[in-house]
């Protein structure tokens, strides 16, 4: 049997598994313990990057860290172990985002990322594209969507079209650099939450840590009519 164990000043950064809701946790002083994890759930990679977390293995009422031969200290006796989503607050919490490291601030990193990820969006100079879409048939842009972002060009949609750009992938109204992903992916929750409260905005982030917010209503479907007649106004 696997335990985790971290500190209570920790807990909100539990929230991603707060839906795990076959775990159990219980309090022990400033401590707090969760069990009852599944051999794939103690596998997790969302579980193994939440900060601070301590990951122990049961035996014979002895804790061994992950892995290890010798144990770090007794199970503690007595503990009131209670559903894990009646241990964590429903509300995460409010953190004040923004780029420039001051106090009480979190600081969003995009970093580089070995996972593979499927191209959805790509921008490029209006210019390297003015000629080509118009050559195209409506069916190759059919399931496509676009919009001009100063004097270039998002591109939404699969397939994308072969032109060169920066492309990004989405997950769940954001965009990241294809090759990138938040440094630390446990707080993407939070991070969208602050940024795109209502859900109505597209983020796309760049690998300089800035990042745009794109009303969603401003991507608009893309078809020959309404590229040339945009891009000739």
């Amino acid at each position: 049997m696997y335990y985790v164990e971290l500190h209570k000043s920790h807990l909100e950064y539990l929230a991603p598994i707060r839906h795990w809701d076959n775990l159990k946790l219980a309090f022990e002083g400033e401590r707090a313990f969760i069990k009852d994890f599944t051999p794939l759930q103690i596998n997790d990679v969302v579980l193994l990057q939440i900060p601070h977390i301590i990951v122990y293995e049961l035996k014979e009422q002895l804790l061994f860290r992950k892995d290890k031969l010798v144990p770090t200290k007794k199970l503690p006796s007595a503990l009131l172990w209670m559903p894990i989503l009646n241990a964590l607050p429903i509300d995460l919490p409010k953190y004040n985002m923004n780029y420039f490291g001051i106090h009480d601030k979190i600081d969003i990193k995009i970093v580089k990322s070995e996972a593979e990820q499927k191209p959805y969006g790509v921008i490029t100079k209006l210019e390297n594209v003015k000629g080509y879409i118009e050559t195209l048939p409506q069916v190759r842009l059919q399931n496509l969507k676009w919009i001009i972002i100063e004097d270039s060009i998002l591109f939404l949609g699969t397939p994308l079209l072969p032109i060169k750009g920066q492309t990004y992938w989405l997950k769940d109204n954001c965009l990241f650099p294809t090759g990138y992903a938040l440094e630390f992916d446990v707080l993407f929750p939070i991070i969208k939450k602050q940024l795109n409260p209502n859900n109505d905005s597209m983020l796309l982030f760049q690998n300089n840590n800035s990042y745009l917010s794109i009303p969603l209503s401003d991507c608009k479907p893309l078809s020959l009519s309404s590229f040339r007649l945009t891009v000739n106004e």
